[in-house]
């Protein structure tokens, strides 16, 4: 289990990373992949591996599972739009800035994570 969050953290650590270069040139399917999913679920897959609400594998069978992924997709959708609303009231438009503020806020929730589960190994020993 703990190997299948490192993984997933990895993952979304890349399509955050790779949405930056992306938002400024790169073929157009390319683009709208990346940056899509980095939209759709980057700041919320790191807010549910921050939170932890990955149910044991005995549990998944309950409804646990679709819910984080609920939650995942809400808060990144969430997310974009308070930036995009932020850029348009600001009158700063540019949407590889958001791309960035996006990437910005996913890392840093992984960063959070990797911190709270570090600290968590080794309090465990």
């Amino acid at each position: 289990m703990a190997n299948e969050r490192i993984y997933l953290s990895y993952a979304t650590a890349s399509v955050a990373v790779a949405a930056v270069p992306l938002s400024f040139f790169g073929p157009g399917g390319l683009r709208l992949a990346v940056i899509g999913l980095l939209m759709l679920a980057g700041p919320g897959t790191a807010l549910v591996l921050l939170l932890r609400l990955d149910p044991p594998r005995s549990m998944q069978a309950t409804g646990v599972l679709p819910l984080s992924i609920a939650v995942a997709i809400a808060f990144s959708l969430a997310m974009s739009t308070l930036v995009a609303t932020a850029m348009i009231y600001a009158g700063l438009w540019s949407p590889p800035a958001g791309v960035f503020i996006l990437t910005a806020a996913t890392l840093a929730l992984l960063g959070f994570e990797l911190k709270r589960s570090r600290t968590t190994l080794a309090g465990a020993k």
